[in-house]
């Protein structure tokens, strides 16, 4: 079993993804009340946020099993690195190219998003 990941951590991670979609599209259903662009500009911080962490999920688990525990290790750093380049890539083509944005919208869902991972890892098996 040298090299496998987890299928349970996998499930756990892509529920909790579901969980901060769901989160991240009633806020934003909720917004559109408010104002439309605070609306999308939430949107598009989530997604900021979402797929980045959506690639690099499915890049660590995807299963190797020829992998040492070293290669391991180092193919989760590499994708760490990849994941805040794709998250820099991405702010800079929505500030760039959405007009009009709200940028505290927009940090304030990625955020939302960061701070819902952390209380759904630390609070357990329910998610």
């Amino acid at each position: 079993m040298l090299g496998i990941r987890d299928s349970k951590a996998e499930r756990r991670y892509f529920n909790v993804m579901k969980y901060q979609l769901a989160l991240l599209l009633l806020l934003c259903l909720l917004l559109v009340i408010v104002d439309v662009v605070i609306a999308y500009s939430a949107l598009i911080g989530g997604m900021v946020y979402m797929v980045p962490n959506a690639w690099h999920a499915w890049r660590h688990f995807r299963v190797n099993e020829s992998q040492t525990a070293g290669q391991a290790l180092g193919d989760l750093y590499a994708g760490q690195i990849w994941k805040m380049a794709l998250m820099a890539t991405l702010f800079a083509l929505s500030f760039v190219y959405v007009e009009p944005l709200s940028g505290f919208s927009l940090f304030a869902s990625l955020l939302l998003m960061q701070v819902s991972y952390l209380v759904m890892q630390v609070g357990g098996n329910r998610f």
